[in-house]
């Protein structure tokens, strides 16, 4: 018998600083770099520079977050990668927390562990089973956490009864 997964909970945040930047960074280099090239030249630089700006920003222009009844999911982009899954049941505790400025949006490494965030300064502090703390930003953290916890406390209540039989 297949067990057909149903998302629970699905949200995407737009990294909206670099929809704005890397164009704007396009048309500077074509008004103010470009005065001196030749018009073909400058043509053909600005759409290099155009090609890669669309590349960066399907890889990285977004943040999608899912959660199914056994993992949760997040991604940038439209690719399937770059891409992370952690089962529920790697899962110790979750809580909402702030993103501090100098943390920046994308993948960094901060000294709490790492952290995926796209847009605002709400997170998700997920701790796991091994200890490790991973930060995902979300645009409603208060709701991911929410669901996250109904379906961690699920996950413990039906190990309980299973344990019982």
């Amino acid at each position: 018998m297949t067990e057909i997964t149903q998302t629970k909970y699905q949200t995407r945040q737009w990294v909206t600083l670099m929809w704005v930047f890397l164009p704007l960074l396009t048309l500077c280099v074509g008004l103010f770099d470009g005065r001196q090239l030749p018009f073909a030249l400058l043509l053909k630089s600005l759409f290099l520079i155009a090609v890669i700006n669309l590349v960066v920003l399907s890889i990285f222009g977004h943040l999608t977050i899912k959660l199914d009844e056994h993992s949760l999911q997040w991604q940038f982009g439209i690719f399937p990668w770059p891409k992370w899954q952690l089962d529920l049941s790697e899962i110790k505790q979750v809580e909402v927390c702030q993103t501090q400025w100098f943390e920046g949006k994308g993948i960094r490494f901060t000294r709490e562990g790492m952290l995926y965030n796209a847009a605002g300064n709400g997170a998700v502090r997920i701790t796991k089973a091994d200890g490790k703390k991973i930060r995902i930003g979300s645009a409603e953290p208060e709701v991911l956490c929410a669901r996250l916890s109904v379906l961690l406390l699920n996950q413990a209540s039906t190990q309980a009864s299973n344990q019982a039989r």
